[in-house]
């Protein structure tokens, strides 16, 4: 190894604790999959099964993805050609990279993978890998870091475990949420990421597990304390075939649950979201057939990624303050109360989220803040199943989000709110009125 390079490697600590590397901008919102065209599947005999392609791209452009995998540079040509962005594979065999940057010859392996693409246009992030446990941090951490020496414009994707995962797979101890907490701590002490990113699997043959929302707002605290944007991987299919599943495995999801699942994500001010899968053996249900024939899904989500990313957009500057259900109490949520500043009708049902238990009848709002005032919120109506309309009543007028046009239009302080199954609306309190709102809500 030459000097230099032991050099820095031995200043990994010390450029880790004070973060001396700039600052990653994450431009546009995130709609992207995991696992799909570009993606590092391998085939029995060893050769990748589903490369990038134009015919892909025109595919998941028209679905409204606006990133994409590869694993070769003609791949991320590919991706540039279309107008996407790319999450490239420092691996090109799998997103669980175990390069070992003290042997010299993985080290120059490795550096010569990054100068090749770094200054590539369609480059947007490297991804690195898939649910570590927190032992597995500090490793990460210096993989993570010799990167970024390399390239300080490009941010790593390491996916975190769900809250469901087991303390062995977390690399931490406790009951599940406090296992949980310390796991996430523990990343952002030591790996310090430049974005969060974890998936939760919620859908199951008969029901629904009741930590989704829980799951999603400890990652949006932990997102809000490191001060940087986090995204949110999504069930889009089962990976249980139909002789061996059991009530607890996994279910195929429809169009109405792809709703609440972009709304839901969209309401907690995700800056991303991605879904499992677009494609993949042994998987059923998938938003497209391996040969490329979409699913009923797919149909839905063209408008719905849409509407993510205006959403997000605008939600990005402002600062999250809180989610609340009107109705069923989920773990992790807020009972719902003044803080929300909607009055809702008709009344909801009441009780705490049993596992396998959906959210009938119930509505998540989440607020948001610009400095010293309240300005956003988010309705969603959590009920996938049931079209619902809503009388609402705020504190000061009020103006609705066409997230399609990307236009404001006003609504008055007191209106009906007609919500589909799984769809969610954005709100704002007018500017010159929010102030004195800001005063009510304390």
């Amino acid at each position: 190894m030459g000097v230099k390079k032991a050099l820095f490697l031995s200043c990994l600590p010390l450029l880790l604790a004070t973060g001396l590397f700039a600052a990653w901008e994450p431009g546009e919102p995130v709609v992207t999959y995991g696992d799909g065209p570009g993606g590092p599947e391998v085939g029995p005999g060893g050769p990748r099964l589903f490369r990038l392609t134009d015919a892909w791209l025109l595919q998941l452009k028209e679905g409204g993805f606006n990133t994409v995998w590869a694993t070769a540079p003609d791949e991320l040509d590919l991706a540039a050609k279309h107008g996407a962005r790319a999450i490239y594979f420092l691996d090109p065999d799998t997103m669980k990279s175990r390069y070992d940057i003290s042997d010299p010859g993985q080290a120059a392996a490795l550096e010569t993978r990054i100068n090749r693409v770094k200054s590539h246009p369609a480059l947007y992030v490297y991804a690195l890998y898939d649910e570590p446990s927190a032992r597995e941090f500090a490793a990460l951490a210096r993989l993570k870091e010799f990167v970024r020496r390399l390239d300080p414009e490009h941010a790593v994707w390491v996916n975190l475990n769900p809250i469901y995962a087991n303390v062995r797979h977390l690399g931490t101890e406790g009951d599940r949420v406090h296992a949980y907490w310390d796991h996430l701590r523990l990343f952002g002490e030591v790996f310090r990421p430049d974005f969060l990113s974890y998936d939760n699997y919620q859908f199951r043959v008969q029901g629904d597990r009741n930590d989704y929302l829980q799951n999603l707002g400890m990652i949006r605290q932990s997102a809000t304390a490191q001060g940087i944007p986090f995204w949110n991987g999504v069930q889009a299919c089962s990976w249980v075939p139909g002789e061996a599943a059991s009530p607890k495995s996994p279910r195929i999801p429809g169009p109405d649950e792809m709703r609440f699942l972009v709304h839901s994500t969209a309401a907690y001010g995700a800056q991303g979201i991605y879904y499992y899968v677009y494609f993949a053996n042994g998987h059923r249900g998938t938003i497209v057939a391996p040969d490329g024939t979409p699913d009923a899904k797919f149909a839905v989500l063209k408008t719905l990624n849409r509407a993510f990313v205006s959403i997000a957009r605008e939600l990005r500057p402002l600062r999250f303050a809180g989610a609340y259900l009107h109705g069923i109490h989920a773990p992790g949520t807020a009972p719902y109360c003044e803080q929300a500043l909607l009055c809702l009708a008709p009344e909801a049902p009441s009780g705490e989220l049993q596992p396998l238990q959906e959210l009938t009848g119930t509505t998540l709002v989440t607020r948001f803040d610009a400095p010293g005032r309240p300005t956003h919120l988010m309705v969603v109506n959590c009920d996938y199943r049931t079209d619902r309309t809503l009388h609402v009543t705020a504190p000061s007028a009020v103006e609705r989000f066409d997230a399609l046009e990307r236009r404001w239009s006003p609504v008055g302080d007191a209106f009906d709110l007609a919500l589909i199954r799984g769809s969610g609306v954005l709100l704002r309190l007018k500017s010159d009125e929010a102030e004195d709102v800001s005063s009510k809500s304390k």
